[in-house]
């Protein structure tokens, strides 16, 4: 298992949800405690972070906290614009809230961090289904 690792050297993976290349940061260090991935938008105008919510009481309920690492994002969260320049964290704590993220420059760096509140963390199907897509396997399995 890494211990360290730079973004440019984990996997990287297209995936449905996003017009950014997924970067499944939990899956490559085989972290067990919360989730963390990120997203390399290439283009301004692409969608790092897809319109959702996670008020499913059939989905995981995660708390998020987003932090642009480099470029430039607009996230819309419940219809209030955030101009998201490097170093800035987005914490949305209730899972009822809708959240989106658009890359306003080339080359927009975002790490998401997410978790239940209170919960045992668990790989979430959406995960797993993503990580099968890209022929990735599961760490840990």
């Amino acid at each position: 298992m890494p211990v360290h690792g730079k973004l440019d050297e984990m996997p990287a993976a297209a995936v449905a949800h996003t017009d950014a290349s997924w970067h499944p940061i939990r899956n490559y260090f085989g972290i067990t405690a919360f989730g963390i991935n990120g997203y390399t938008a290439a283009r301004a105008g692409d969608r790092i972070i897809g319109e959702h919510d996670h008020a499913d009481p059939e989905d995981e309920q995660h708390q998020e906290l987003y932090f642009v690492h480099s470029g430039r994002a607009r996230f819309e969260v419940d219809g209030a614009t955030i101009d998201a320049p490097p170093g800035t964290f987005v914490s949305v704590r209730d899972v009822v809230t809708r959240r989106s993220a658009i890359a306003e420059e080339d080359n927009t760096v975002v790490l998401v961090i997410g978790a239940e509140s209170g919960a045992a963390f668990a790989i979430t199907p959406a995960e797993r289904a993503e990580l099968a897509e890209v022929d990735l396997p599961v760490n840990p399995v």
